[in-house]
């Protein structure tokens, strides 16, 4: 197992933490096919599951973004569009050539960017979104929106 989910990595938000949650689970999967030596096939339908899913993952936060009017949306979505490209690019070299990736590196990269990512950028943001939709739902009862 490359890392395990624990209530540290919680941020509040139920839709972003279900998406943190699955993103831990296919590094896991990705790091248990590497290890079990499942096969360049099963590593790289792997692979492409996470990059899916991490495109998910950012077109979600940044829909939360648009609909709350959070201040730093560029600075966090130049940040999205940087990983992806990184694991675009991953995916690419892997897909050409297995070997030319360190497998290795890579998941010690996914273990660190997901504890950053969860831990420091999306904590940075989920106050702000869920104050900001609570303030929206309570307007939109009392007829406000």
């Amino acid at each position: 197992m490359l890392m395990q989910w624990s209530k540290a990595l919680e941020i509040g938000h139920p839709i972003i933490d279900y998406d943190h949650q699955m993103l831990v689970n296919i590094a896991n999967d990705l790091h248990h096919a590497v290890h079990a030596n499942l096969g360049d096939q099963m590593i790289a339908q792997s692979l492409q599951r996470l990059v899916q899913y991490i495109e998910t993952h950012f077109a979600r936060e940044e829909e939360l973004f648009s609909k709350t009017r959070y201040p730093h949306v560029e600075k966090h979505k130049q940040n999205h569009r940087d990983i992806e490209k990184l694991v675009h690019g991953f995916l690419t070299a892997f897909e050409a050539d297995p070997n030319a990736v360190d497998m290795n590196k890579l998941l010690g990269f996914m273990k660190e960017w997901l504890i950053k990512h969860i831990g420091k950028l999306d904590k940075s943001y989920a106050s702000y979104v869920i104050k900001s939709e609570k303030s929206s739902t309570l307007g939109q009862r009392r007829g406000f929106a």
